[in-house]
């Protein structure tokens, strides 16, 4: 059991000093992962740029290279933007195309997604483009030659080298399944995303529409919503970060002995929640949800609390979503039971959220430049020139 009060994300700590601590896995949920590529768990804090949060958009391509336009919200592709990771899309057997688009052109180091239960089976291949092209045309770049995802519920392809503002993923399905928490990250950090974020000033609307962009863009139990771990039941403290890093291909591992894995999320600020969700290994058993307001003397010991919602993942299928009337909170728990506690095994959590009312048009969805964005002493609103700056003089 581990009560901890980790340093702010990137708030006392130096940028390089931050890269330490946002500690990436390898490819992380044991048994269910096979990766199209490895890379170096400490080296990238990146923020997925496949999100709605970021300007990013996407379009389903019919077989005749049209859009296909969709009439049902709840059954369009644009759930696989929003930051919740349990949000899914079909994928039938046969050719499905999608084609995603950023504000600017930017750098991608990686793809990832997750084939939910490993039950989809096929090939897919990713291209990359500069310019607005038709799904058809031969200008696109192919970045890799067709890889099978067949079997594997994490997919991590690289995609190291690469720049577009324009990304084709055609997927050729031999089995039909479905897909969710889409990722590309490369060059954006979340210490960027966060530091964007720290001047919008938010106005609470009770007669607001309830939009799924408006409920899912924002997820306030994230490193770049400047969320930290202060409780975990058992496991190494040191990867405890990997439940909030934006990123499903990592995770954290409790201790197999642990009966209840158990983690508390510290919000930046006290938010009204409506809904909380997770990743995690494929097993069965129930997840409980507890919001506080503030932590006793044993945070560990919810046993006074009562949970805001509950839900038993009779199937296995390694996700669970709780919805609730908007509550506010701090403190962000969650505790798994497993449905067969007679053998120790080790649990593992890819990712939370934690999701209230964060209107899209409110959030900042275009990089800022380095020299504020960046800035090594944290995350802080640009310099305020006192002194305008004195033009050289060019002509007369």
């Amino acid at each position: 059991m581990s009560w901890f009060r980790p340093f702010r994300f990137c708030g006392a700590l130096s940028a390089a000093g931050c890269l330490y601590l946002t500690v990436i896995a390898q490819s992380v949920i044991a048994g269910e992962t096979t990766n199209a590529t490895s890379f170096d768990d400490r080296s990238n804090p990146a923020k997925n740029l496949a999100r709605m949060n970021c300007g990013a958009t996407i379009e389903v391509i019919g077989p005749d290279g049209r859009t296909v336009s969709v009439t049902d919200k709840d059954s369009s592709a644009s759930a696989l933007l929003l930051d919740d990771d349990t949000l899914n899309y079909p994928l039938p057997e046969g050719d499905t195309t999608f084609v995603l688009s950023f504000p600017r052109t930017s750098t991608l180091d990686r793809f990832t997604f997750v084939n939910e239960n490993a039950a989809a089976a096929g090939e897919m291949t990713v291209a990359v483009s500069n310019y607005r092209l038709p799904a058809q045309s031969r200008k696109w770049n192919e970045v890799n030659g067709s890889t099978s995802f067949t079997g594997k519920r994490l997919f991590d392809l690289s995609l190291l080298g690469t720049e577009a503002r324009f990304v084709k993923l055609s997927f050729h399905v031999t089995k039909s399944g479905t897909i969710a928490a889409v990722g590309l990250y490369g060059g954006q950090s979340l210490q960027k995303f966060a530091a964007r974020q720290r001047g919008v000033v938010r106005v609470t609307n009770s007669a607001a529409t309830r939009r799924l962009e408006d409920m899912l863009n924002f997820n306030f139990a994230n490193l770049y919503a400047r969320a930290r771990i202060v409780f975990i039941s058992s496991g190494l403290e040191e990867y405890a970060q990997r439940m909030i890093d934006d990123n499903v291909a990592t995770a954290f591992q409790f201790a197999p002995a642990d009966p209840h894995p158990t983690v508390i999320v510290e919000l930046a600020d006290r938010e009204r929640l409506h809904r909380v969700s997770a990743v995690y290994k494929m097993e069965k058993g129930r997840l409980d949800v507890f919001l506080l307001q503030d932590l006793g003397a044993n945070p560990g010991d919810l046993s006074g609390a009562t949970p805001v919602s509950s839900v038993t993942d009779t199937d296995g299928g390694g996700k669970a979503a709780v919805d609730f009337d908007p509550h506010g909170a701090r403190f962000v728990a969650l505790r798994w039971t497993p449905a067969d506690a007679k053998e120790p095994h080790s649990f593992e959590v890819a990712e939370v959220s934690a999701f209230g009312e964060m209107p899209l048009s409110m959030l900042s969805t275009q990089e800022l430049p380095d020299i504020y964005a960046d800035n090594s002493i944290g995350l802080m609103s640009p310099p305020l020139v006192v002194q305008p700056p004195v033009l050289p003089l060019v002509s007369e």
